[in-house]
Parts: structure tokens; C-alpha cells; sequence
């Protein structure tokens, strides 16, 4: 039986279930963190978009045939390394970021080269999936002050600050780690990436964009943690107000944005990635004995802690 796209995606499910399985910890993990932070509640919604963006790119893929590709076995061979490193280190975020990349290193495994290379931006998506980030909040928790700090002298507003607190009048302010954005600034850039991936096809124009949207989404931040000080400093937001006139903004910033990007759209449709590789097509039994390479390597990656763990 020669392997068509049918037959690779028949291939592809029990792989994936089998990694799933084998990393069912780490996925655990990140469902964890998903349902307890709004930072990335976003992440139970990476596979579906995922699977639309991957869709909307079939006319890329009518050309190509799937081939299955070693580049792919040593993709996954980094991906389980990059797992075991993570669960010595007790590095969370990098046991997860391995899971998730073993996703991408099936497809290519069995798909072949060409298709992983179509698919690059549509399967970047699932960077999303990763709860990371929260390290930038320091960072960002800065430019939000320094942006309500010079919002305020524009405006004319005496005020104390120090130590991330504002003070104006009476009211004491703190600039929290939360104040910095992070839970608007993730679900804005995947609402910006997913935008690009299906408007753009120039990579430098994709980047430059989502780059665009960052600034605008900090930016956006700091309006919005100054607008809180200066409507309560005038009596016209308070309590849930204040959630409110934050959901308004970045409710305008996002389309906003999106319709600046449209501007800035490329003409024309999208054209097939590539040329189809001479040759033919294989058997199936070519792709399942690559898939049964990868996901074994990855379940003696796992296999390898387990037995370290065992060992002290």
C-alpha cells in the first residue's frame, strides 16, 4: 500500500496518542496551568486554531506528497533529549516545550521535509501551548510604570512614587507584577500570529508585524493602568470598573491592530509551497517503521529518568 496523505494521517494519530501517553505528566502539567492562570487559559485553544490554520493551508499541500523523512527521527531525538534534560534539571518549562516540539517532529517523520516546511508557520502555533513567560513580568511590570509615570506629567497630576507604588491624592497604587500585561500580551500575539499566518505569506512581513502588535499590546497596557489612576482620580471608574474599562481597551487595540495589518496585506493567492520530489510515492510500512523509531526513542527518553529516578 503506498502512503498518501490518508494513509500518513492513519500513521500520525497513534503515534501522537502513544508520545501523549508516554508524556501524559508533562501535558498534565500544562492543563494544570492553563485552568488555574488567565495568563494562559489561551492554551486549550492552540490545537483547534492549530488544526484551522493547517486547513487553511491545503492549497500549499495539493502538490506535495508525503515522504518520510530522517530529518524528523533526529528532530525527535532533540526533542527527547531536551526532555530528559528538563527532568534531571527539574526544569519544567523545558520538559514541556520538548513535549510539545515532539508534535512537529512526527509530522515531519512522517510527512517528509517538504510538507513540515509549508506547514512551518500553522505548526509554529503550538508555541502557544507552553505556559511560559512569567519571567518577562519584571520587565514588563517597569514599562508599565514608566508609561502611567509619564502619562501622569503630561497630564498634569502631582504624584508620589516609589517602589512601584503611585501615589495620587489619597489613593495608593501599586504597579503588581500582574499590572504588566503578560496575561494580555500572550493572548494578544497568538490572536496576532494566527492573523499573520493566515494574511501574510512574506516571513520578514510576518515578524515585523507580530513585533508591531507587541509594542502596541505594551502600550496598550500602560493606557490602561493610567486610565484606572486618572478615572478614579476623577470619580468616574472604581471597583469593577476598572475590569471593564480594561476589557474595553484591549477590546479596541485588537481589532485596531488587525485592521492595520490589513492594510498591509499581500495581493494574490497563495500559490503551492513547492515542487513535488521525484520519485514516486512509498509504502506505508516506510512511515510506520520511522514512527515506531521516533516514538520509541522518545519512550526510552522517558524509560531513562524513570530508571534514574529509581536508582537514588
Amino acid at each position: 500500500m503506498l502512503l498518501d496523505w490518508q494513509a500518513a494521517g492513519w500513521v500520525l494519530l497513534p503515534a501522537v496518542l502513544c508520545v501523549a501517553a508516554i508524556f501524559w505528566p508533562t501535558i498534565q502539567s500544562m492543563v494544570d496551568v492553563w485552568s488555574d492562570s488567565r495568563t494562559f487559559a489561551h492554551g486549550f485553544l492552540v490545537l483547534p486554531i492549530v488544526g484551522y490554520l493547517v486547513w487553511s493551508y491545503r492549497q500549499r499541500l495539493v502538490s506535495l506528497t508525503p515522504r518520510p523523512s530522517i530529518g524528523g527521527l533526529l528532530a525527535l531525538l532533540i526533542s527527547g533529549s531536551g526532555w530528559v534534560i528538563g527532568a534531571l534539571l527539574s526544569v519544567e518549562w523545558l520538559q514541556q516545550a520538548a513535549v510539545v516540539a515532539a508534535l512537529p517532529g512526527l509530522i515531519w517523520t512522517i510527512y517528509g521535509s517538504q510538507i513540515v516546511r509549508a506547514l512551518s508557520w500553522p505548526l509554529g502555533f503550538l508555541v502557544f501551548l507552553i505556559p511560559a513567560g512569567t519571567s518577562l513580568e519584571p520587565w514588563l511590570q517597569d514599562i508599565t510604570a514608566w508609561l502611567v509615570l509619564r502619562g501622569l506629567d503630561l497630564s498634569g497630576i502631582a504624584y508620589a512614587y516609589r517602589d512601584y507604588h503611585i501615589v495620587v491624592r489619597q489613593a495608593d497604587w501599586e504597579v503588581a507584577p500582574d499590572c504588566g500585561g503578560l496575561r494580555y500580551l500572550l493572548p494578544g500575539l497568538s490572536l496576532a500570529y494566527a492573523f499573520v499566518t493566515l494574511t501574510y505569506r512574506d516571513p520578514v512581513r510576518r515578524i515585523a508585524f507580530l513585533m508591531f502588535c507587541a509594542v502596541a499590546l505594551m502600550l496598550a497596557n500602560g493606557i490602561r493602568a493610567y486610565g484606572i489612576i486618572v478615572g478614579n482620580d476623577l470619580g468616574i471608574a472604581s471597583g469593577a470598573d476598572h475590569r471593564l474599562f480594561s476589557y474595553t481597551i484591549y477590546g479596541l487595540t485588537m481589532p485596531c491592530l488587525f485592521w492595520l495589518g490589513l492594510k498591509w496585506k499581500q495581493p494574490g493567492v497563495v500559490s503551492p509551497a513547492s515542487r513535488p520530489v521525484a520519485g514516486g510515492q512509498v509504502e506505508v510500512r516506510t512511515a510506520m517503521i520511522a514512527a515506531l523509531i521516533g516514538v520509541g526513542g522518545l519512550f526510552l527518553a522517558r524509560l531513562s529518568v524513570w530508571m534514574l529516578s529509581r536508582s537514588f
